[in-house]
């Protein structure tokens, strides 16, 4: 039953991104866009004034982790908003598993094909702009699947939420925004600021790309923070939802909209 159910939410998911495979190229040229009106609107700003190695690293490495964070908790957030409204988050509550596991399935999938994504949008802003970083994938792929880890554990938060408020999308975009918000807070001024979430993946991104070092060689306390806020977040998250699933169910609102 279980391994039933996890290729058949494998097996539609890739079936819905090759489908509409229109929707996942436009995502990439609307995320390099984005970028390239950012890099040069700076760039553009402290021509010859300022001295924007700092900047321009810090957008870049900030840029990529908040278009992980975005794409992260989006699948899970959006999709159990847009079963409440069609009305067919019901019917995924009454297959054996539930609703949750098969998220969960589907965004393991979406693990690998939004990863795919962000590896080759980097590649395109590298290109455009002539930035040069240190692309050692061995040390890139595990901040950006802790960092996507994390926001999963948003999304999952965000799709508990929905299931008892069904129309949400006016506050995903306060989040998506908010986020912003955590990669601005300086360290020198708040320590605490590091115990964030995806700051520390910011950081670290930060050190394997701008600086050239290995995964390996990055401070283990740092590593240590980012390995326990990841799985704090996701357990979190988890927890949230399940805490917002029992509520829904008692309260008889996953067959109403």
């Amino acid at each position: 039953m279980w391994l039933t159910a996890f290729k058949a939410t494998w097996r539609q998911t890739f079936q819905l991104t090759t489908r509409y495979l229109f929707n996942f190229v436009s995502a990439i040229i609307t995320m390099v866009l984005v970028f390239l009106f950012m890099f040069y609107g700076v760039k553009g700003l402290g021509a010859g004034a300022l001295d924007l190695g700092e900047t321009l690293e810090g957008l870049f490495t900030g840029y990529i982790v908040w278009m992980i964070v975005l794409i992260g908790y989006q699948d899970l957030a959006y999709d159990a908003a847009n079963q409440a409204q069609t009305g067919t988050l019901e019917q995924l509550y009454l297959s054996p598993l539930g609703y949750k596991w098969l998220a969960l399935f589907t965004q393991s999938l979406n693990t690998v094909l939004n990863l795919a994504l962000v590896c080759l949008t980097t590649a395109i802003m590298v290109l455009t702009t002539g930035q040069k970083l240190h692309l050692k994938v061995l040390s890139i792929l595990p901040v950006f699947l802790g960092v996507y880890i994390q926001a999963s554990g948003l999304g999952l938060a965000l799709a508990g939420l929905a299931l008892i408020f069904k129309r949400i999308q006016s506050f995903f975009q306060v989040v998506t925004f908010g986020v912003i918000g955590l990669f601005m807070i300086p360290w020198s001024r708040y320590p605490w600021a590091k115990y964030l979430p995806f700051t520390m993946g910011q950081h670290l991104l930060r050190e394997v790309m701008m600086k050239g070092m290995k995964i390996t060689r990055v401070h283990g306390t740092h590593l240590a923070v980012f390995g326990v806020v990841t799985v704090a977040c996701f357990v979190a998250g988890l927890a949230l939802f399940s805490l917002a699933e029992k509520k829904a169910k008692s309260s008889g609102l996953l067959g109403q909209y």
